[in-house]
């Protein structure tokens, strides 16, 4: 190789450049003969040096007065191709008559091919002008339609400038149709005097809301039997940590007469984590892998007033999933499913989530992390269209302090509270 290199070096001068390499064998089919090592190099120069110049000097341009044209693919090509690909055509500039310069390359072929690649970019840098204005106009009129429909359904709406009552009810998270419907009928209701009044409005706002709201305080199930409460959800809501707030609320009400079962056996550390919450609080701690153990679990703590079942996060979307957890919950059991839902989320997957675990016949509602949410409004908009009532909310960490059990009145409290410092009671 270094030998190789050196009689480049000295034939094609220091800026010839190694194309490629490889070993090569003579004789018959290549086998039996002597190996060589095959160099290919090539200089950037179409033309033969001139006598009296070094191998690799470059030539000096004949002295015409012009600037000397580019060689190899710049000498074939007649024009710029580069305007085309930015849409300019070159601009021709007067140039005295001389004769067409010659190609440099000497393959007569080489010169129809460059020709017709040349064509071929022009024709593609043509296309895609055409599809980029294409887009351009589409999207041009896609937000021209997005901003048309907005003014339009602002119009519809009505003003929201100027009404103080429905810019109010807006701030607090209410969906604007649901805002509009409670301004116009405090606007029925009170008198113009009435509606200058703070404390009269915010009064009035509150006996509207929780009647809109479906709300159902915790049952403490006192001479009614046993209490069996699952409590079901997507991943991560909180439903291990609400769980044990619930029985540590219950605690000194029913002297200890409870028992806590898992059925979460996915997630790592969540059996540890319950039997933490056991230890603490003194009560029992029952895993379950299968629905006949469940009904065994269940038997064996027929003396307690309150069961408390804890269950793997299901994604909302997995309905294999939600299928083989509705085989827990047979409906001689006797268990109130209570879907855990996090304030954090947004509207439309809060209600898809309702939707998708709807074949668990949900009897109850748990809110969580609302300590998170600047507003409340949420509460309003998605019990709306949820037929299972509100029960309780979880706002913080602490067992068992950060836990409300809800009465309507104190849920819309809770939504119109201008803010949400409050929470922890």
């Amino acid at each position: 190789m270094a030998s190789g290199l050196k009689q480049i070096k000295k034939e094609l001068g220091p800026d010839a450049l190694i194309l490629s390499t490889r070993t090569v064998r003579g004789g018959a089919l290549g086998l039996l003969g002597k190996p060589m090592l095959e160099i290919t190099a090539a200089v950037d120069h179409d033309f033969t040096p001139a006598p009296g110049r070094q191998p690799g000097q470059a030539a000096k341009p004949p002295e015409t007065g012009k600037e000397p044209r580019p060689g190899g693919f710049r000498q074939v090509v007649d024009d710029e191709v580069l305007p085309w690909l930015h849409q300019q055509p070159a601009k021709a500039e007067p140039q005295p008559p001389a004769p067409p310069a010659e190609p440099a390359v000497s393959e007569p072929g080489l010169h129809s091919e460059v020709n017709e690649l040349k064509s071929l970019v022009k024709s593609l840098a043509a296309q895609i002008a055409g599809i980029s204005r294409q887009e351009s106009e589409a999207e041009r009129r896609n937000t021209l339609a997005i901003r048309d429909s907005r003014h339009a359904e602002r119009l519809g709406a009505g003003p929201i400038q100027g009404d103080h009552l429905l810019s109010l009810l807006i701030d607090y998270g209410i969906h604007i149709e649901s805002a509009r419907t409670i301004a116009g009928f405090l606007r029925e209701s009170l008198t113009a005097e009435e509606l200058s009044d703070p404390a009269l409005v915010r009064e009035q706002l509150i006996a509207t809301i929780q009647n809109l709201l479906e709300v159902m305080p915790p049952q403490t199930g006192a001479g009614g039997g046993q209490q069996r409460l699952a409590l079901i959800g997507p991943t991560g809501v909180g439903k291990t940590t609400t769980l044990a707030k619930i029985a540590a609320s219950r605690l000194a009400a029913l002297s200890g007469s409870i028992a806590l079962i898992t059925i979460d056996t996915y997630r790592i550390a969540a059996v540890e984590q319950l039997k933490v919450y056991g230890e603490i609080m003194h009560l029992p701690v029952e895993v379950v892998n299968s629905p006949d153990e469940l009904r065994e679990a269940l038997a064996r703590h027929q003396d307690k007033e309150l069961i408390l079942i804890d269950t793997a996060g299901r994604s909302p979307r997995d309905s294999l999933c939600i299928d083989e957890l509705a085989g827990f919950f047979q409906a001689d059991l006797g268990i109130d499913k209570y879907l855990v839902l996090s304030a954090t989320t947004r509207e439309d997957e809060l209600l898809e989530t309702i939707s998708r675990f709807g074949p668990l016949q949900i009897d109850n509602t748990i809110f969580t992390k609302v300590d998170e949410c600047r507003r409340l409004g949420v509460l309003l908009n998605v019990q709306i269209h949820n037929p299972s009532p509100l029960t309780y909310i979880t706002n913080g960490q602490r067992v068992p302090e950060d836990i409300l059990a809800m009465t309507p009145r104190l849920a819309a409290e809770l939504i119109i509270s201008a803010q949400q410092e409050g929470l922890h009671g």
